[in-house]
């Protein structure tokens, strides 16, 4: 009866689909197809329905992303608010990507760079012809700098690898290394020598496998570097027709009347800034990325530019004005030569408009303490005339510049009286950068100054103060300090009087250490303090000094009581960081320096 029975497995519980948001919320979806033009006025719209439940489930109707508020739903104040908190790079960006950018966001060009060559000059007429970034730029940039001429290709490959040397040794030392470490194993690279692995400055195949057994940020930096870096051949041929062009517009006086246009076409230019950082070495960093940088090709090699290069006759002139033997020099001494013209064109310029509104006045030439510098501390030089003027026309808050001496003798009272003759028209100052150039004379370490140069009335407006090279007496410096009460950072750069057996720099910051503690009502400013260590480091101290001045009295002084020897620093070696002058920020711990250089000694006892 039941022969034909199968027993059949249960069948499988399907997973039910989980409703869409619609269904949940009462719509049902039909087909238009579906709808009698009778029944179809009784059909809810979709924009109804979003009206009815939208706010609850947005999903449903694709309203969400169509209400989400981004930052183009800003209006266009608020938008360049928020801008000025991105970097420049980053606007460059989103105006490339979103059209509501494009036409909302302007570029933050706030500096512009004025030099002989068509690259800066074409930039800066597009910006003066355009109706919104002239109210825009605050600095102008002065490259004081000019191209050396080289009339053959050996004179120009010389300098190109003089630049490079540094860098040349570096690698040297690293495939040393490697023969010494791979030499017993591997008999090829037993016969090398160094003129097999680098050929003006390029690697040859044997010094690139040497590099590829490394696996470090070295290493590949070289083999990058040297991919991307045009011969010397090439780099000559561009720089010739470079250094043409800007002999053409620097005899055509183009430059200058461009300055001209600038500070009359930007009205809200404040910071005129003259500097020789806009064409270093190929292979440094440039401080400024100017138009011209960027037009140049990847791994164009170029010399360093050093400012007021000349013939040597010239050069030979302009020394003999600078550094004449007499205290005091003659009276009929001619001008400068009128070659030596950077500085006097900037001043002019100022000078030539209607009603000067530039606030502050900077002149970076630290880093070229051999080179002659722009204001000489004589009435026979016509730069510092025009500087005098221009103190007296303008209300600068911020000057800085460096200074040279009318003679062999920097601390002679005719110089020092120039100078304070010239800082007693800025009644406007709050700060300022002051430096001493007197590295030519040999005696720079000897003597202090006879006098502080620096106006009463002026330290009490004071609210930064950097000084370089000035070697003022511990009671000329307690003192200044002392009188100027609204002081917020004090830099002090290569200070120190090297000569006499003992240090005054303990007392006096042990001075200022009980003056801050019992003053309440007056500002306590920051220290940092710089001695050199060679002709790029130096030794750098600011959290150590501020400790010991404003602490608990157990920090450590910085400053040593009697320098071990002449000329050696008063610093305390195993305090601070030891500094790159070009880049305060590339740095490293004294101590670690310490530690790695008896390391050193180990080693090479050994």
């Amino acid at each position: 009866m039941f022969t034909n029975l199968q027993i059949r497995p249960a069948p499988a519980k399907t997973r039910r689909r989980k409703p869409s948001l619609s269904i949940r919320a009462g719509v049902t979806k039909r087909r238009v197809s579906t709808v009698s033009a009778v029944s179809s006025s009784n059909v809810p719209s979709m924009s109804f329905m979003e009206g009815l439940f939208g706010d609850e489930f947005p999903e449903a109707f694709g309203s969400g992303a169509r209400n989400k508020k981004t930052i183009t739903n800003l209006p266009a104040e608020l938008l360049e608010i928020v801008c000025e908190h991105i970097s420049k790079l980053d606007i460059k960006r989103l105006r490339l990507v979103s059209k509501h950018f494009a036409s909302s966001v302007y570029l933050r060009i706030d500096r512009i760079y004025v030099s002989p060559n068509r690259a800066n000059l074409d930039y800066l007429h597009q910006i003066l012809a355009h109706p919104t970034y002239p109210g825009r730029v605050r600095e102008i940039v002065w490259d004081d700098a000019l191209l050396k001429e080289y009339s053959t290709l050996e004179g120009f490959r010389a300098a190109i690898i003089a630049d490079e040397r540094e860098t040349t040794r570096a690698i040297e030392r690293r495939l040393e290394e490697t023969m010494e470490i791979y030499g017993d194993s591997d008999p090829d690279y037993r016969p090398l020598e160094m003129e097999d692995l680098l050929q003006d400055g390029r690697l040859t195949e044997a010094a690139k496998e040497i590099l590829l057994r490394y696996d470090d940020q070295f290493s590949r930096d070289v083999l990058a570097r040297n991919a991307t870096m045009m011969s010397i051949e090439d780099s000559y041929a561009l720089y010739q027709e470079l250094y043409r062009q800007e002999q053409e517009l620097v005899e055509q006086q183009i430059d200058a009347m461009a300055l001209h246009q600038a500070l009359n076409g930007f009205p809200n230019v404040r910071r005129m800034t003259l500097t020789t950082d806009t064409w270093p070495a190929w292979n440094v960093v440039p401080r400024y990325n100017t138009p011209y940088h960027r037009s140049l090709p990847l791994g164009f090699r170029k010399p360093a530019v050093w400012p007021w290069l000349r013939s040597d006759q010239e050069s030979e002139d302009m020394f003999a004005q600078w550094h004449p033997r007499p205290a005091n020099p003659p009276k009929n001494a001619k001008p400068l030569p009128a070659e030596h013209r950077n500085y006097g064109v900037v001043v002019s310029a100022i000078l030539a408009m209607p009603d000067p509104h530039i606030e502050e006045f900077i002149v970076e030439s630290e880093h070229q303490a051999r080179s002659c510098y722009h204001c000489f501390l004589t009435e026979t030089s016509q730069n510092y005339r025009l500087t005098k003027q221009m103190f007296q026309r303008t209300r600068l808050k911020r000057l800085k510049m460096i200074f040279s001496p009318p003679n062999d003798y920097l601390m002679s009272p005719e110089g020092l009286n120039n100078l304070k003759s010239l800082l007693v028209e800025l009644q406007y100052l709050e700060y300022l950068d002051l430096g001493f150039n007197d590295s030519r004379s040999g005696r720079s370490w000897r003597f202090f100054l006879r006098f502080n140069p620096i106006p009463e009335a002026m330290r009490s407006r004071l609210r930064c103060l950097t000084l370089r090279n000035v070697k003022l007496s511990g009671e000329d410096l307690r003192d200044m300090f002392t009188t100027s009460p609204n002081l917020q950072n004090v830099t002090l750069h290569d200070c120190f009087q090297r000569m006499r057996p003992g240090c005054d720099w303990p007392w006096l910051f042990e001075q200022l250490r009980d003056y801050y503690h019992g003053e309440v009502n007056i500002s306590k400013p920051s220290f940092t303090v710089l001695a050199p260590l060679s002709h790029q480091y130096s030794q750098l101290v600011n959290e150590e000094v501020d400790d010991f001045l404003y602490g608990d009295g157990t920090a450590e002084c910085p400053f040593v009581n009697s320098p071990p020897r002449p000329g050696a620093n008063a610093l305390k070696p195993h305090m601070g960081w030891k500094v790159w002058d070009r880049d305060e920020s590339v740095r490293e711990r004294m101590a670690e320096v310490a530690e790695r250089e008896e390391m050193q000694e180990r080693d090479d006892e050994m």
